[in-house]
């Protein structure tokens, strides 16, 4: 099950690496085994691989550098987690992540933070978002497809500007030690 709705149209040149984004998933996949998914290791992971499926979508992306920021009392140095740019236009990501169970998808205020968080990372004529990646887990079995597609419409009731998911059924038995079940990733973007 996977998906993709852009909101807003200054995020829509971000389609073909959203799209791509997926496939980096299942690379990973292909490379590390069923044991293993890249939305498990923190959003700096899953920056990495928005980012090669940027590139993938002849766009170009750079993570984790320094950017100036303006703020009231001048021009002060800040960090960006991601820049996605093309031939015409920007966009400078904070990156946040998130763990919730498959149940309890409230992720307004992480969205709401990330989205925040984002004014800080460049310029305020610059094009910024919040990225929340969202990892969620079930406790002692598997998701079903109907509690997948229930969390779909769940996550479709955010106010994202863009959201895409992806819940391979490969990944639907994907467990770690605690017996959580992660049956895949979601990436909510909130303009700033």
């Amino acid at each position: 099950m996977q998906g993709l709705i852009i909101n807003n149209p200054h995020l829509e040149f971000l389609r073909p690496a959203l799209e791509r984004w997926i496939d980096c998933i299942d690379r990973f996949n292909q490379i590390h085994g069923d044991g293993d998914a890249p939305y498990w290791h923190g959003a700096q992971a899953n920056a990495g691989i928005l980012a090669a499926a940027a590139w993938q979508a002849e766009l170009v992306a750079l993570q984790h550098y320094q950017s100036k920021k303006q703020r009231d009392e001048g021009e002060r140095e800040g960090r960006c987690d991601l820049s996605i740019a093309g031939a015409e236009q920007s966009i400078h990501l904070h990156t946040e992540q998130r763990w919730p169970k498959i149940a309890r998808l409230d992720l307004a205020g992480a969205l709401q933070e990330a989205a925040t968080l984002a004014r800080l990372a460049a310029y305020p004529s610059q094009l910024k978002a919040g990225a929340l990646f969202v990892s969620p887990w079930k406790a002692g079995q598997h998701a079903s497809p109907e509690e997948l597609q229930d969390m779909v419409d769940d996550l479709n009731k955010h106010t994202a500007c863009a959201i895409a998911w992806y819940f391979p059924y490969a990944y639907r038995k994907l467990h770690n030690e605690s017996g959580q079940y992660h049956p895949g990733v979601a990436l909510l973007l909130k303009q700033a």
